[in-house]
């Protein structure tokens, strides 16, 4: 398994796995999304300095996506595994690999990311799964729940 930086060839691949009826289920979003909209955000988000997105390959497929939102040093976690490669760990994986990439240790010249967060509806068990096997704390909120990793040492904060 290995995460590499999306590009625009990508993105009809990621809408597709989006509008997977079970990803919809479990996204805050869970309508349909038209090409022409999906084609102006994923352009926009590759765009952005403060956004980070990658897809998962396993076996020279692709798996997955995840993508992370950056507000000053906590970076927001969203991902999805591809619908014919679920049940396989790589939900688990994904973000294990996405601890270990230069943009988020802070090795690429980029203000480090000192904190990582994942919010999960209450009923979407598997992605709860998935960032508590790497470690994330759980904080409830009603329906919603907040998982959050701190990646640096209180020590080393500037």
């Amino acid at each position: 398994m290995q995460l590499r930086r999306a590009t625009m060839d990508d993105a009809l691949d990621v809408l597709s796995w989006r509008n997977d009826e079970t990803t919809r289920m479990n996204s805050f979003t869970q309508d349909e999304i038209s090409k022409e909209s999906h084609l102006k955000w994923f352009k926009k988000k590759l765009d952005d300095d403060n956004c980070l997105m990658y897809i998962l390959e396993d076996k020279n497929v692709k798996a997955g996506s995840i993508r992370v939102d950056i507000t000053d040093d906590v970076g927001e976690i969203s991902y999805m595994i591809a619908p014919g490669e679920r049940g396989k760990g790589l939900g688990k994986g994904i973000i294990e690999l996405l601890e270990t990439m230069p943009e988020i240790v802070g090795n690429d010249n980029r203000k480090q990311i000192r904190c990582l967060v994942g919010f999960v509806n209450k009923d979407n068990i598997a992605s709860a799964k998935c960032f508590k096997s790497n470690k994330y704390t759980e904080l409830n909120a009603g329906d919603i729940k907040c998982y959050i990793k701190i990646m640096t040492d209180i020590d080393s904060m500037e």
